[in-house]
């Protein structure tokens, strides 16, 4: 059997998150690359692969529950594939010698979100913030795209807060239409790899298999969530990803064996996330009673 097979169930499972939360898995799905071995130069195109697949599973299910603006999902996702292809340039430049810049790169931007997201909690009603929604979509393509290649992450952790603040969509919508985006996005960045480095496509393929099978689910259980109580756990998702890539910057800095700790706290979030879908379903089975 190959090695590679191992990583379906950490597929389904970041998937799961992925249909959840609006956002393609590589800001989770990158830690755990690095830490079984896999260079920067590798780790980046392999989870834009199974980004792509969550992305497209995810995208399909919230577009049968009418969550996906696919006029605002396509203006994002051209504008990022184009921008991908010169932020891949600068992780092949860095790759080896600079790794600890990505992660001060997405401490950096995760604070951020994480502030705007617990603003948003409290404002659920403000009008967004440009008018024009093209320009607006033309502007965060742009931060994805170049984010993407970069960070080897779709960017849903990004487009998700910006699509609620800067056009006002309500929470599902922005998590559909994030997804969607991320579609083009990482096949843009995928492409723009695949021309300088030789890519894992067996490892990408088993990802995607497990991104199939989650993702779908974790759509799914957005009906079992109210509005504020998603946002809520969208900003604690960032809380604990910030903890794990500090704790990843400590060891890179300072004692290695830390690496594992970061992981740690990646898979008690993981943990803690299954466990409050299950009370939710449960939940809301006993109200339908």
């Amino acid at each position: 059997m190959n090695y590679e097979s191992l990583f379906i169930p950490i597929g389904i499972i970041v998937g799961t998150l992925s249909g959840f939360y609006g956002i393609g898995g590589g800001i989770v799905l990158m830690p755990i690359l690095l830490l079984s071995g896999f260079s920067p130069s590798i780790a980046v195109p392999t989870s834009l692969m199974f980004t792509f697949g969550t992305s497209l599973s995810g995208a399909l299910a919230h577009t049968r529950m009418r969550n996906v603006n696919w006029k605002i999902a396509v203006m994002i996702g051209l504008v990022g594939a184009l921008l991908a292809q010169a932020s891949n340039r600068i992780v092949l430049h860095i790759s080896g010698s600079y790794d600890w810049l990505l992660n001060v790169w997405l401490i950096l931007l995760l604070s951020y979100f994480a502030w705007s997201l617990y603003n948003k909690r409290n404002n659920e009603e403000k009008p967004p913030l440009i008018k024009n929604p093209y320009l607006a979509s033309a502007i965060i393509g742009s931060i994805i795209g170049f984010l993407c290649a970069l960070l080897g992450i779709g960017g849903g952790f990004i487009t998700v807060p910006l699509l609620m603040s800067w056009l006002g969509f309500d929470t599902r919508k922005a998590i559909g239409t994030s997804l969607a985006a991320i579609i083009i996005i990482s096949m843009g960045g995928v492409t723009g790899y695949s021309t300088q480095v030789e890519l894992n496509y067996l490892l990408g393929f088993f990802l995607i298999i497990g991104a199939f099978i989650g993702s779908p689910f974790g759509a799914k259980m957005t009906v079992y969530y109210q509005t504020i109580e998603m946002t809520q756990r969208l900003s604690i998702l960032y809380l604990f990803v910030i903890a794990s890539i500090a704790v990843d910057l400590l060891a890179i800095l300072t004692w290695p064996i830390l690496e594992w700790v970061s992981l740690l706290i990646l898979v008690t979030f993981l943990g803690a996330m299954l466990l409050d879908f299950y009370r939710h379903y449960s939940a809301y089975k006993v109200r339908d009673m």
